[in-house]
């Protein structure tokens, strides 16, 4: 027969508890499923004394056991327990059999009994794969160990239900950490531009309190201060350009780059492109050449602007390549106007029909100009084959004319 409980920090008490306790549910027959595991039968009820809430079960006339209801996993009927000893009746000593009837415990959340069941269809068949998996095992090196100390033997911690390396839990961590104090700044960056907005003595104060920030932490907040806050004055958002400087933090960068390719503000985005060529011009140069390839035209030659104040010979490829670009254009049914001839000549216009996707190839003068402004002492316009071969020539040591075939 399955165990009756295990032993547990449990409080035995007689009758007397009851005249100070109010008592709801009380349902007779009934067994304790405890979470340590085992469980124990009798008549349940439930109450608290002061602030903590537990599970009185009457064993017998003489004997009452109060459970912390935490410590209990769930009260089963006793129909429930009446079945599972009718079926480990007629359940034969076999492990397929011994593990489909863990599987039922399982399904009706008798969970001591099920891992019962489990631990003798393995007893039985030691290699039952099933089983074994059912209590936490898997196969190693030709046998079988358990999932808890296979990882813990690869020097694995088990840190919120899962195993990680600890380094890569330390610095999960300090990401955390991180994060906090760069959401803490979030409300003191807002504190100091309300200070700022009443005016009078607090106003300076708070100017000072920003101008003196030194922590990177706060380089997060502030980029979105740049990025995501509309109506700022320029003085502000220059501010926040040169703080972002200063800081010179990585998280810094996203801000940077965003005002440098979308600011519609002529001076505030020159001030984030002179900062990123001075403190991150290969990473700028490598997403504005990225920016080449969007399928929004508009982007390419904001791109090709930015790309201006990078001036680097590499640069010449991806600049020809997108002197000229594609962009699809969708024309939509109700816009369109086809042009009919009957059989005897006469014409006519109609409108409508299936909307229409039309490929422009679209020059861009602002690649150009960029292009130009790493090779001055030539220009091909659009012409994309001859600034090619141009390319090609140079990077050959090639000094003849690349025109004595036209």
């Amino acid at each position: 027969m399955f165990p009756v409980c295990r032993p547990l920090p449990i409080l035995l008490t007689l009758g007397l508890m009851i005249s100070s306790t109010a008592w709801v549910g009380m349902a007779r027959g009934d067994a304790v499923q405890l979470r340590g595991g085992g469980r124990i039968e009798g008549t349940v009820a439930r109450g608290e004394s002061g602030k903590v809430p537990y599970v009185l079960i009457e064993v017998d006339r003489r004997l009452k056991v109060a459970i912390p209801e935490n410590q209990v996993s769930r009260v089963a009927e006793s129909e429930l327990l009446d079945e599972y000893r009718e079926r480990v009746a007629a359940t034969p000593a076999t492990a397929e059999a011994q593990f489909d009837l863990g599987l039922w415990c399982q399904r009706s959340v008798l969970l001591p009994q099920s891992k019962h069941h489990f631990q003798r269809a393995i007893r039985i068949d030691p290699n039952h794969s099933r089983a074994r998996s059912a209590l936490g095992y898997v196969a190693h090196d030709g046998g079988w160990v358990r999932y808890s100390d296979l990882q813990e033997s690869r020097g694995m911690v088990k840190i919120g239900g899962k195993y990680r390396v600890p380094a890569e839990w330390m610095i999960s961590q300090a990401q955390a950490e991180a994060d906090k104090a760069a959401k803490l700044w979030v409300r003191e960056l807002d504190r100091l531009k309300k200070s700022i907005a009443r005016g009078g003595d607090r106003a300076a104060e708070a100017w000072a309190t920003l101008a003196a920030i030194d922590d990177p932490l706060a380089a997060m907040s502030i980029g979105k201060e740049l990025t995501e806050v509309p109506g700022q004055s320029r003085d502000l958002r220059i501010f926040w350009i040169e703080k972002l400087a200063q800081l010179n933090s990585p998280a810094g960068l996203g801000p940077l780059l965003r005002v440098g390719l979308s600011e519609s503000d002529p001076v505030v985005r020159e001030k984030a492109l002179e900062t990123l060529n001075q403190f991150a011009p290969t990473a700028a140069k490598v997403f504005y050449v990225q920016r080449l390839k969007d399928k929004d035209n508009a982007v390419i030659r904001r791109a090709a602007e930015a790309l201006t104040f990078f001036p680097d010979p590499e640069l010449a490829l991806p600049l020809i390549n997108a002197l000229i670009t594609t962009h699809k254009t969708v024309i939509p049914a109700d816009q369109r106007t086809n042009v009919a001839f009957n059989s005897a000549g006469a014409g006519g216009l109609t409108t409508g029909g299936k909307a229409m996707t039309r490929v422009d190839p679209i020059e861009n003068p602002p690649v150009l100009a960029a292009l130009r402004a790493i090779e001055p002492d030539v220009n091909y316009g659009f012409n994309q084959r001859m600034w090619r071969q141009h390319l090609a020539a140079k990077l050959s040591g090639y000094r003849g004319d690349m025109r004595r075939d036209e």
